[in-house]
């Protein structure tokens, strides 16, 4: 072979090689998670869009009492039942709500404080918990998914009607039975 014929069919499968290695690159980088298509990522609801209101009935004061009493309550349980963080969260506003019509603002403030405490962790426990999903499903570890899944269906468990929490019940069945599959 002569020098000029050896270089052309060097070049010519470099260039098949390479050609090779980027169409299996892009193919690889468009592996999408399971069901990605059918759920965008960033389609997530806000857990705390509407503020409650105080009841017209008995005492405006008395009600917001017992609506922090309850609002502690719910707090204090939040660790162990992820739901019970957002139901806190709605008995600090309308405790709020109550104090600010009895002209308490002290005891308004304080559970202002409170409930923006609360909103603050929630909202991050929600972010990780959406995270570890992606994570988990990406890497196909089905246990830690389903985890996962269960705790964003009690964090939304107060939200009716909405795409992704349908997309999450959708998942269940699925995930489940590659759970049963892992070793």
């Amino acid at each position: 072979m002569t020098g000029w014929a050896r270089i052309r069919r060097n070049g010519l499968i470099a260039l098949l090689s390479a050609c090779s290695f980027c169409a299996v690159a892009v193919w690889g980088s468009r592996r999408a998670l399971p069901d990605q298509t059918a759920h965008p990522v960033d389609g997530y609801p806000d857990l705390f869009i509407d503020a409650r209101a105080c009841p017209r009935r008995g005492d405006s004061a008395e009600n917001g009492r017992r609506a922090e009493e309850l609002a502690r309550l719910r707090a204090d349980r939040y660790p162990y039942a992820p739901r019970d963080g957002v139901r806190a969260v709605r008995h600090y506003q309308e405790a709020e709500a109550c104090y600010l019509v009895a002209r308490v603002e002290r005891s308004a403030a304080r559970v202002h404080g409170a409930a923006a405490a609360l909103i603050g962790r929630v909202n991050t426990d929600y972010a990780a918990a959406r995270l570890n999903l992606l994570n988990a499903l990406e890497q196909e570890r089905w246990s830690a998914a389903l985890g996962e899944i269960d705790r964003l269906l009690q964090l939304t468990d107060h939200l009716e009607r909405n795409e992704y929490v349908e997309w999450l019940m959708q998942q269940i069945g699925r995930v489940e039975a590659r759970a049963g599959t892992e070793s």
